[in-house]
């Protein structure tokens, strides 16, 4: 029966499922984005205190405050007439500027790619493979596991896409976003699961016992 329950644990393990935490997309018609190249490496920043609504998932929030920082990590590679740039940073969506009151945050390392010559740029993290950390005063710690992810889509490039030396070029533009994480299964899940292994060690065990019932009569 140990066996079969052991078995059946590693078969029926519980899946994590990525759920929409936020959408966000910024309330100002200007662009908030500043993307600044010195030839060898990029920065990308959104100034804290730019507002975003959010919506979906956890929050369904006007005038949150929103703030990003971070630098490119390796040189622009280019491949099919796209261009693709590694950039390590964090986030915040806030209650007050500067981080204050922490709707949700994160750590992380992305990918950033965009056709070149284009006018719009996608940063995007899936964890895993790469690195994103979530954490927040208002969600629960084991709804912001991996898998997850984080995805800024920047829009309307006041230059279009290009590389600068070794780097992404320098821009300003607008953005949209959105989160989503995983969480542990609920207690009633577990409940399930661990009453249909102890239902199929049972039945094993019933089996064991009639095979050997009927060798018993056998022999006799």
């Amino acid at each position: 029966m140990t066996t079969a329950i052991v078995t059946g644990a590693l078969f029926f393990q519980p899946t994590a499922y990525a759920a929409l935490i936020t959408s966000m997309a910024q309330e100002s018609g200007a662009n908030t984005v500043t993307a600044t190249s010195d030839g060898t490496t990029t920065t990308l920043g959104i100034a804290s205190g730019t507002l975003v609504t959010l919506g979906g998932g956890a929050f369904n929030v006007t005038g949150a405050s929103f703030q990003l920082a971070a630098t490119s990590i390796d040189a622009a590679a280019t491949f099919g007439g796209f261009v693709i740039q590694h950039f390590s940073g964090t986030f915040c969506v806030s209650s007050i500027a500067g981080c204050g009151g922490n709707y949700l945050s994160g750590v992380f390392t992305d990918a950033a790619f965009g056709a070149l010559g284009g006018p719009g740029l996608t940063v995007q993290v899936s964890n895993p493979p790469e690195q994103l950390v979530l954490t927040s005063n208002v969600v629960p710690a084991d709804q912001l596991l991996a898998p997850s992810s984080f995805n800024l889509t920047f829009v309307n490039l006041s230059n279009a896409l290009a590389i600068d030396g070794a780097t992404i070029g320098s821009f300003t533009a607008s953005f949209t976003g959105d989160v989503s994480a995983s969480s542990v299964p609920e207690p009633a899940s577990l409940a399930v699961l661990g009453a249909g292994l102890v239902g199929l060690g049972l039945t094993r065990r019933k089996r064991r016992g009639s095979n050997t019932a009927c060798a018993a009569q056998v022999s006799l």
